[in-house]
């Protein structure tokens, strides 16, 4: 996976602390292809040089390419280690079967929420 990232993933990337807990909160809502993919290598490179187990990916009002969701799983390959717990927020019926067939790929603990607080609260638990 490329660990070169832009200023624009930078800014869509950002720690939160809730319950005591810092989460990785990764706002993927209405960017194109390319920029989604410089976001999750930014994020990558976020995963592997914290130590911070807990991510809150946002992807409402976006597309998931092919191109992304080969970049995605290569990014869960490579993480495995470093994340415990993903919440994950617009997920729609096209990207619930995307999720899926990560879910049966690789041992994660990924969950689709409707609200940013319940995914917050799965996340602290």
């Amino acid at each position: 996976m490329k660990t070169k990232a832009d200023k624009k993933g930078i800014e869509r990337l950002s720690i939160e602390v809730h319950g005591g807990k810092e989460i990785i909160m990764v706002d993927y809502r209405s960017l194109k292809e390319k920029e989604m993919i410089e976001l999750l290598q930014a994020n990558f490179e976020l995963v592997t040089q914290t130590r911070i187990r807990l991510i809150l990916s946002d992807y409402r009002n976006c597309y998931v390419t092919p191109a992304f969701v080969v970049e995605a799983k290569k990014f869960t390959a490579a993480t495995l280690q470093h994340i415990d717990k993903v919440g994950l927020l617009g997920i729609d019926s096209v990207k619930s079967w995307i999720l899926k067939g990560i879910l049966l790929t690789y041992p994660v603990n990924f969950k689709p929420f409707d609200t940013k607080e319940e995914a917050i609260q799965f996340l602290t638990e």
